[in-house]
């Protein structure tokens, strides 16, 4: 069976099947949802909101004494926010903008969450000072996203391919790619760099599992979201060798069984006479 065409961002019809792929955002945002504080919360920002997640449950679970407003630039996911606000009565709205240049006021919010938005911002180090600009002083940054060794099984069996291949140029593409993801130092320096206090990290480790190569290679989130950088490292369609290796470690282990390291970090922002900049 041929594969589907590629998920298209700005159409509807695939914007709307988005709601479809809470694989990757939930294994994070139930961790963010577990520790973000929800007492005093009232005026929250839903950076990065997309089509609406966790955007509509963090205000559902706030109920009718907060105000939750979502940014993001994807115009069509927007849209698909603005439809389940409207089915599910939220207290909510979301608005188009770059989190490093964000439409609002300082000190308009007392809570900023962000689920695997760091990873994916423009200009991170931007986006962290428009966080700590839009909270009022004391107010609360929960973040969360996956960390260097994401997926590492799979990455040592492309490793393994690349190598003896005798790819030297593959190899440093798959280095960088690798390297590029976030460590709990680099976002903790991040964020105190832009000026907040970091006062808690929860960490937790995902699994991933799939039957074979075919499974994978094949899954929908996988072709949206990480096949075709896989492609850039190693060009179009993957080795052949690739699906052969990762056949024969599920063979002799059952499954293949891909590791997701996860954190959420909290962060205050400190008042302007305590600011260590």
């Amino acid at each position: 069976m041929p594969d589907p065409a590629p998920f298209d961002p700005g159409s509807a019809r695939d914007v709307a099947l988005y709601d479809e792929l809470p694989m990757w955002s939930a294994l994070a945002g139930e961790l963010l949802l577990e520790g973000v504080p929800l007492a005093g919360a009232r005026r929250v920002l839903d950076l990065g909101c997309g089509t609406g997640f966790p955007l509509l449950e963090l205000a559902e679970r706030l109920g009718s004494g907060a105000f939750v407003a979502g940014l993001d630039p994807w115009a069509q996911a927007l849209s698909r926010a603005r439809a389940r606000i409207a089915r599910w009565s939220a207290r909510a709205a979301v608005v188009r903008g770059n989190g490093a240049a964000m439409p609002f006021r300082s000190g308009a919010f007392d809570l900023v969450v962000s689920n695997l938005g760091v990873n994916n911002f423009d200009d991170a180090p931007g986006a962290l000072r428009e966080c700590r600009r839009v909270l009022a002083p004391g107010g609360i940054l929960g973040l969360s996203s996956n960390l260097v060794g994401h997926m590492r099984e799979f990455y040592a069996a492309f490793e393994r391919v690349l190598a003896a291949a005798g790819d030297r140029d593959a190899l440093e593409r798959l280095r960088r790619h690798v390297a590029h993801r976030a460590t709990i130092g680099s976002l903790r320096a991040g964020l105190e760099s832009a000026g907040f206090r970091v006062t808690a990290v929860r960490e937790r480790e995902a699994v991933l599992r799939f039957a074979n190569a075919d499974a994978l290679f094949a899954h929908h989130f996988i072709r949206f979201g990480f096949r075709p950088a896989w492609e850039e490292i190693a060009g179009p369609g993957l080795p052949a060798a690739l699906r052969a290796e990762l056949d024969r470690v599920a063979a002799a282990e059952g499954a293949l069984r891909f590791t997701v390291p996860l954190v959420y970090l909290e962060a205050r922002h400190e008042p302007a006479d305590r600011d260590p900049r």
